[in-house]
């Protein structure tokens, strides 16, 4: 599966989703601690950390590196919401989280192409 390396709003029926991307708007793919360096910052890691703390209070940087922080974050999220725990952001885990909306306190699911 081909990494998350952007963000793109994506159209719901409950609102529009920020969401990880890569090849502008596919949303079938994966964000992990191996596909980062510490000179690496993703725009698809910020993405993720922004819908991290907005819907689940993990109280992460947002600054686009996903490192050891943000995996652990995504694992107890994970965790949380019964996906499988391995701090891999996949089509089942975007599935299963909420994810932060256009508006500072909108929590929307997007079940998408991949997924569930």
């Amino acid at each position: 599966m081909n990494p998350c390396d952007d963000y793109a709003a994506v159209e719901t029926a409950a609102g529009t989703v920020w969401l990880p991307v890569c090849s502008g708007t596919d949303t079938t793919c994966e964000l992990r601690w191996e596909h980062q360096g510490p000179e690496h910052k993703s725009p698809a890691a910020l993405a993720l950390q922004v819908s991290l703390n907005q819907c689940y209070n993990q109280g992460l940087t947002e600054d686009g590196y996903f490192g050891p922080v943000t995996e652990a974050a995504l694992k107890r999220v994970q965790a949380q919401i019964g996906a499988f725990v391995d701090g891999v952001y996949g089509p089942f885990t975007r599935d299963a989280m909420l994810h932060a909306g256009t508006w500072g306190d909108e929590r929307i699911r997007y079940n998408g192409p991949g997924g569930t």
